[in-house]
This record gives structure tokens, C-alpha cells and sequence, in this order.
């Protein structure tokens, strides 16, 4: 029997259910977070030989590669809906997922369908040699996977945001045309170093030789670090506020953009931009995707794409009659906090407010808990129902220096959010925050409730 023949008779069960299996048989960094950048070095030669056994699918389609602490997920998504604006097919990478991992893997907004991904999986698993596979984990299969996803599906061009770091992320064996760096701050300290000059030297690894790069870094540390990696490698940086600029105008979250030579290498101004996603931290991010689309000679369609562009657990804001307003949002580290916590402020002045707060151990929960002081009538303190890393609420409330009769401790997170609607008014405002994945489990209750039906009386 040939080798062929051997593993074909080794082939498991073309299905999507069995492609499930396979993936989540193999380790899970994202959850386990406990892993060393030791670990990680020398991983991406392995994962490139495999891509040129692939044929470089990567090297198919022009490609922007993201990278930074915060505002990631929110600049690919303006970004792509520009990008979609102007008529291109366009793949867009990103985690994690919210619901089935699927979403990651999105071709002009919609998630990758189980029957094209089960496809997919097998064409690539028959190519990689049994050993090979065994030594990839969950996230680095899924970023072979989507090199030949976009490849296949023939994309004008494919986005990639960076996982955690960039330097060893498997997303940095793109070909990026344009490379682009948003916010930079604490979070992950254990694998990308204890300052923010340690995580800008991971960050800034996603540039390449020649490519431009976009940033909307202000800090000046983390900033000179991106500066020498771009001047190191005769990339061209361009920075918010010194080759392009935003000029927030009233109403809240309506801006004026301007890129003019031969400080950028386009001209362009645009006023009155509005945007759906609230916040003046996505005025930033809007800043870095209409600047990476000019650098991809992209220019029309803005305004309306920036309009239209959302993503779910980014200041989410739900208004229901006859009840209390509704915000889920993913922040979860400090610098988060205090942009979540300045756009509710903004947004809904002289409201009461309510916390629902859970997150996961490697966070950085005190100076989150620092920004909260002072905000919220109440607090309830709890935790994601399934999560391996979640931190006990227990926990949580020792380091929460609140009188007890503002804050409560509620094991399960479904109880937390049933007594904390008791506890409010309609004219009150709800936040759910602390993590993506604690977030993401009380915003689909919520989805789940006001989808259903009346029950008759």
C-alpha cells in the first residue's frame, strides 16, 4: 500500500462536525494564555514552510495587516466596509470569535458557511503531514486556513488583525501592502513585556521592509520604538497628528479627516464624518482605516461606509422601550475601561448607571476597578459560566474598595444580570463589560430574550 493510500484510509469523516473536532483537538493559546514568547519563538518557519507547500496562498491578494493593543477589530471593520463601498470582494481575519469560530474567517462581512469550511479544512489537512499537524495549534491552523480561504475565494484584497503581539503572531506571515499600528497599552504583559516600550518592540514586528505603516499611537515611548523598527527597515511611518489628522466637531463623534502632500502621499479632506460606533477613540481608529485605504488608492465611498460600519461589544448600545438602556462592550484592560467608561458619560449624561462586571485571571483588574470609582450606583460582580480563566467574583470584590451596599457578588452571571434589570429604572443604563467572552455570553441572553415571542395571556 502507498503512502497515499495509507492516509487516505486514515482520513476521518469529511464533515464539518469532525473538522470541529480536529481544530479544537488542537491547543488553545487564546484560553490558556500561560504560555511564554520562549514558546512561541521559532514557530513561524514551520508554518511558512507549510504555506509554500500551499503555493503561498498568502502572496495571492494585496493584504492590510493590523496590529495594537486596542481599536484592532474596530479599524479592520471600518476598513473593510470602506473597502466593500468601493465594490472590492474583501477577507477579513480577526479574533476571537463571539459565537462559532467560523466568524473569523469572514468573506465581505459574512462568516465562512460549515459545508465551505469543512471543505476547506480537508484540502488543507491531506496537504500537511500528520506529524506537522500535530505540533500546530488552534489559532495558527485557523491562519493557514484563511491564506487559502481568500485565495480560493479570489479577494481584491484581505485584512488580517494580529491575535496577540505581532512579531510571532502566525497573521505576520502575511504580504502586507500596508501595515498599520493602533493604540498600544498594557495588556498581555506576560508574553509581550512588563512596558509599553516592550510591547511596541512586538507590535511594530509586523513591519516589513519598504511597507508602509500607518499609526495611531501618540504615546511618544511606544511611538519611537515603531519609529526605529520603520526606519530600520526603510518602511515610511505615518503618524495621527504629524502626516495626517482628525478634528472632532459637534455632534459628539463627528469629525473632520485630512491627509495633505507631501506629508501623505494623497491628498484628501473630508468633513463632517460620522461614525455608528460611538467614541472618540474610534474617531482614532476611522483615522487609521481611511488612511490604510488611501495608501491602498481607495478614496470614495468613505462617508457612507464609515456610517455603516459596526461590531458587536464595541460600546453596543441597545435602547428597549420600557426598560433600561443596554451597553455590552469587550474592554478589558485599563486604557479600555476609561474609553468605555468617557463615551457612556458622554453619550448619556446625568443617567444612573449599572455595572455587570466579570472578566478572566491575567487581567489587569485594579486598574480597571480604578476607572469604575465614582460611576455606577451599583455593581454586580460575577463571572462567565464556562470559562476556564474566569476569575472568581469572590476574588474580585476584595480588590474593589466599594461599601458593600453598592456592590454585589453573584456567582452565576445569568442572576447577576436578572437582578440587576430588577434593580433598575427604564431610565437607567446597564453595562456589561470585563472581558469579550463574558460579554459576548450575557449579550446573547439578552439577543436570545427579545427575539422571542410574546407568551398570550
Amino acid at each position: 500500500m502507498n503512502e497515499s493510500n495509507a492516509r487516505w484510509i486514515k482520513m476521518p469523516i469529511r464533515s464539518f462536525d469532525e473538522a470541529v473536532r480536529l481544530l479544537h483537538d488542537r491547543i488553545d493559546l487564546e484560553r490558556l494564555q500561560t504560555f511564554t514568547p520562549q514558546e512561541m519563538e521559532g514557530r513561524l518557519e514551520p508554518l511558512r514552510q507549510i504555506l509554500a507547500s500551499l503555493n503561498n496562498p498568502e502572496t495571492a491578494y494585496p493584504t492590510i495587516h493590523v496590529a495594537g493593543t486596542k481599536g484592532k477589530g474596530s479599524t479592520c471593520v471600518m476598513l473593510e466596509s470602506i473597502l466593500l463601498e468601493a465594490g472590492c470582494h474583501v477577507g477579513r481575519f480577526s479574533s476571537p470569535h463571539l459565537h462559532c469560530f467560523t466568524e473569523r474567517l469572514a468573506i465581505n462581512g459574512t462568516a465562512c458557511p460549515p459545508d465551505e469550511f469543512a471543505a476547506l479544512f480537508f484540502s488543507v489537512y491531506e496537504q500537511i503531514e500528520p506529524e506537522t499537524f500535530q505540533t500546530l495549534t488552534y489559532f495558527e491552523l485557523l491562519t493557514l486556513l484563511t491564506f487559502v480561504y481568500f485565495a480560493q475565494k479570489k479577494v481584491d484584497a484581505a485584512i488580517f488583525e494580529v491575535g496577540l503581539g505581532g512579531r510571532l503572531d502566525s497573521t505576520n506571515l502575511c504580504r502586507p501592502d500596508v501595515s498599520v499600528i493602533t493604540s498600544i497599552s498594557y495588556d498581555h504583559m506576560a508574553q509581550l513585556g512588563p512596558t509599553l516600550s516592550d510591547i511596541a518592540a512586538e507590535k511594530s514586528g509586523i513591519i516589513k521592509p519598504g511597507v508602509p505603516v500607518v499609526t495611531t499611537v501618540l504615546h511618544p515611548e511606544p511611538l519611537t520604538v515603531i519609529r526605529e523598527k520603520a526606519h530600520s527597515v526603510g518602511a515610511p511611518v505615518y503618524v495621527l497628528n504629524e502626516h495626517f489628522f482628525v478634528k472632532q466637531t459637534t455632534p459628539p463623534y463627528t469629525f473632520r479627516y485630512e491627509a495633505r502632500l507631501p506629508m501623505f502621499p494623497m491628498e484628501l479632506t473630508l468633513d463632517n464624518l460620522s461614525l455608528k460606533m460611538p467614541g472618540e477613540h474610534q474617531i482614532h481608529n476611522a483615522a487609521a482605516a481611511i488612511s490604510a485605504a488611501l495608501l491602498m488608492h481607495v478614496a470614495e465611498s468613505i462617508r457612507p461606509a464609515l456610517q455603516h460600519a459596526s461590531l458587536p461589544l464595541r460600546v453596543e448600545i441597545h435602547d428597549c422601550k420600557g426598560s433600561p438602556t443596554f451597553i455590552f462592550d469587550g474592554a478589558h484592560n485599563r486604557a479600555s475601561m476609561l474609553a468605555l467608561l468617557k463615551t457612556i458619560t458622554e453619550v448619556f449624561p446625568n443617567r444612573r448607571l449599572f455595572l455587570i462586571f466579570g472578566t478572566s485571571l491575567e487581567k489587569d483588574v485594579e486598574g480597571m476597578f480604578a476607572e469604575t470609582i465614582g460611576h455606577f450606583r451599583h455593581v454586580f460582580l460575577t463571572q462567565a459560566s464556562t470559562s476556564s480563566r474566569r476569575y472568581p467574583p469572590q476574588e474580585l470584590r476584595a480588590m474593589l474598595t466599594l461599601p458593600d451596599d453598592v456592590v454585589s457578588v453573584v456567582e452565576n452571571c445569568k442572576d447577576a444580570w436578572e437582578r440587576c434589570v430588577r434593580m433598575a429604572d427604564d431610565g437607567d443604563v446597564i453595562c456589561v463589560t470585563g472581558s469579550l467572552y463574558f460579554a459576548a455570553e450575557l449579550r446573547k441572553c439578552f439577543l436570545d430574550t427579545i427575539s422571542r415571542p410574546a407568551v398570550p395571556t
